[in-house]
């Protein structure tokens, strides 16, 4: 999808459907789910603001990257950047602050930085630090004049964490039969970080398994008890991965996009049965099964029958779990209508393709970073639109205009009419900060604005003011302080996310290998792509191994298979089955194998099975909630089998234009 406001495709989308009386709105992202569901009750936001990166090199002591590779995935954002980041990562480096990756590959970031490795098994985080609490309890180190003033439900934690809930002690040693990761490195971590200025950046790849919940929860609990939070330097980010999270906030207005929520032009559908608002990663479920209820998030859903899909701006093909399922519920509804620039797996799953152009064929405007907002760029068109594409505002315009509610959609503006709108929209509110903006004119001929950085937000600390009075600075929680355990939630009854923080034994993994499936499977963010995004372009030939996602597998484990790098494999399941190519490392868990996310779907028939020939991760994982509170979507928790490939090698026809039914 584009990163320009006008012709965002699902801003246009949204708006068109609500003019004609409404749809099936999906909550939540892929990226997020669980995150954005749990954070709230916790800290009272789905992404707090994470404490500025200069002050991060000016006093952290330790830089903790759990389940974070910033370098690989911080190129990701909703709109256009100027990678900030990546120059504080420098400094982090020539600084010579001590860091620590934890995380069951050896990530980029990490061997950029010379950090040290911790390799827990995946899914196990939480107890990794349910072992590093105990041990700063046990040993006093627990700062309890932080965790009394700032925190709520240290009492009900602690019995969890001591064993006096269930009568599991969660010490070190418990931890380590766990995780895999020794007792006695558990221990001396928790005493490194208690004894130095530590920030702990935790990202969202740990959220995306099974019971994803709890880990981000649990690392707040970790650094309450730590007792750093609000401290220059010290305590916990969520973002510093994505967006350039921790780049100084700039001083400047902030850009609005067309409107997708407009009032209905026409009726609601009276007969309408089911919720109007369901979980995105539910969707398949829903297609399979109208009529079903569900729990969501403390309250309940029931799915409604689908007759039409519309998608924009997105590729469920290449993230939704168990694409072998989705295969099947797509062909539930009786019309799919896409909206894309290339002919991605789900476009090639259309009834009807609305060609979108790309962002060199139309003019536009956007936002330079979502967390940093350093100004506004002009999109200027490059070239004509190519063969039968138009913007997406020109399509769904030309929908609005068969559907009789054209003049409520454009508002009387063409999309430079728009443009312009957003822009002196924007010019207004900066006018009323004292911010100085050229007008349109100006601004299009230059073709970009950039905004200052205030000092307060260059050296801004994340709880600061909550930290000194909490009181004064309450958060949106039940309490207005941290939340350790939250009545709320425990009054949901859930049996997979409870009142409290908690370790959930993950239903697949590493300690759940079995014959058939004996390795546990990663689906990490590709260095050469961004998720299913430029996988159709030159950008696959950096990593592919004759045309197939690179699978990364231990030396020992490749060994014990008769696998050698650069072989064709199998990677199985009972879910599904997907061709890539051999990539043997010592940079991954002995009894892991990682598949990078995003390759595009290409299921053929082959030897009597489904099988995606090019290496789609989602063939294999589960589609199954995170828990009842979130149901967001798991990528990473599942068991495979790989085995050496033989016989004839099947074409990969992904990237050539399907067949077209006029």
């Amino acid at each position: 999808m584009s990163t320009g406001r006008v012709n965002a495709a699902i801003n246009l989308q949204q708006r068109l459907l609500n003019l004609c009386g409404g749809f099936i709105q999906c909550e939540n992202s892929y990226s997020t789910a669980a995150i954005s569901k749990i954070l709230p009750y916790v800290v009272g936001t789905g992404d707090p603001r994470s404490t500025s990166w200069d002050v991060v090199i000016g006093h952290s002591e330790r830089v903790v990257f759990w389940g974070c590779d910033p370098l690989v995935t911080n190129d990701i954002d909703w709109h256009t950047t100027i990678h900030n980041a990546a120059g504080y990562i420098r400094a982090l480096r020539d600084k010579g602050v001590t860091t620590i990756s934890i995380n069951p590959v050896q990530t980029d970031t990490a061997e950029y930085l010379g950090s040290e490795w911790i390799a827990p098994r995946p899914g196990t985080d939480c107890a990794m630090m349910l072992g590093m609490m105990h041990e700063l309890e046990a040993t006093g180190k627990a700062d309890h004049a932080f965790l009394e003033k700032c925190c709520s439900g240290c009492k009900e934690l602690r019995a969890y964490i001591m064993g006096d809930e269930d009568g599991v002690a969660k010490t070190p040693e418990w931890a380590a039969e766990k995780t895999g990761v020794p007792a006695d490195r558990i221990r001396k971590l928790a005493h490194d970080l208690h004894e130095h200025r530590t920030m702990l950046m935790v990202g969202w790849g740990i959220q995306r398994i099974q019971y994803g919940e709890q880990p981000h929860w649990m690392a707040f609990a970790l650094a309450s008890v730590l007792g750093q939070i609000g401290l220059p330097g010290g305590g916990i980010g969520t973002n510093y991965q994505y967006s350039s999270g921790g780049a100084p906030l700039a001083k400047g207005p902030f850009l609005a996009g067309v409107p997708a929520k407009v009032k209905p032009a026409l009726p609601f559908n009276e007969n309408w049965k089911g919720s109007t608002t369901i979980p995105v990663a539910r969707f398949v479920e829903c297609f399979l099964n109208p009529g079903k209820t569900i729990d969501f998030n403390g309250r309940k859903v029931t799915y409604p029958e689908v007759k039409l899909v519309m998608w924009a701006g997105g590729n469920p093909f290449a993230h939704q779990p168990d694409t072998m399922k989705l295969e099947r519920a797509w062909k539930e509804p009786e019309t799919v209508v896409v909206t894309d620039t290339v002919w991605t797996a789900t476009a090639r799953h259309a009834d009807i393709v609305l060609p979108a152009c790309t962002t060199f064929e139309h003019n536009d405007i956007t936002s330079i970073g979502t967390y940093t907002n350093d100004g506004f760029v002009a999109m200027k068109q490059a070239i004509e639109p190519r063969f039968e594409s138009r913007s997406d505002y020109w399509i769904f315009t030309e929908l609005a205009k068969r559907l009789g509610v054209e003049s409520q959609y454009t508002e009387g503006l063409d999309e430079m009419g728009w443009i312009r709108r957003l822009y002196e929209g924007a010019m207004k509110m900066g006018r009323a900060g004292k911010i100085a903006m050229p007008d349109f004119d100006e601004f299009w001929k230059k073709g970009y604005v950039m905004f200052d950085v205030a000092d307060k937000d260059r050296n801004y600390v994340a709880f600061e003011a909550f930290r000194k009075d909490p009181k004064a600075n309450a958060l949106s929680t039940e309490s207005g302080l941290i939340q350790l355990y939250s009545p709320k939630i425990a009054s949901y009854g859930y049996d997979d996310c409870k009142g409290h923080p908690c370790f959930f034994e993950p239903t697949e993994g590493v300690s759940r290998a079995t014959k058939d499936a004996p390795l546990a499977l990663m689906a990490c963010k590709s260095r050469y792509r961004m998720h299913s995004q430029l996988d159709g372009t030159v950008s696959h030939d950096f990593a592919n191994i004759e045309d197939r996602e690179p699978l990364w597998i231990h030396p020992d484990d490749a060994a014990a298979r008769g696998i050698r790098n650069g072989d064709i494999v199998l990677v199985s399941n009972k879910r599904g089955a997907a061709l890539a190519g051999a990539y043997v490392t010592e940079r991954i868990l002995k009894g892991v194998v990682v598949l990078h996310h995003g390759a595009w779907f290409d299921p053929q028939d082959v030897k009597g099975r489904r099988i995606d020939v090019h290496g789609n991760s989602n063939t294999l994982t589960m589609d199954e909630p995170t828990s009842k509170l979130a149901c967001g979507n798991i990528a990473s928790t599942a068991n495979v089998e790989v085995s050496k490939w033989t016989g004839e090698l099947p074409d990969v026809s992904v990237y050539r234009e399907p067949r077209i039914v006029r």
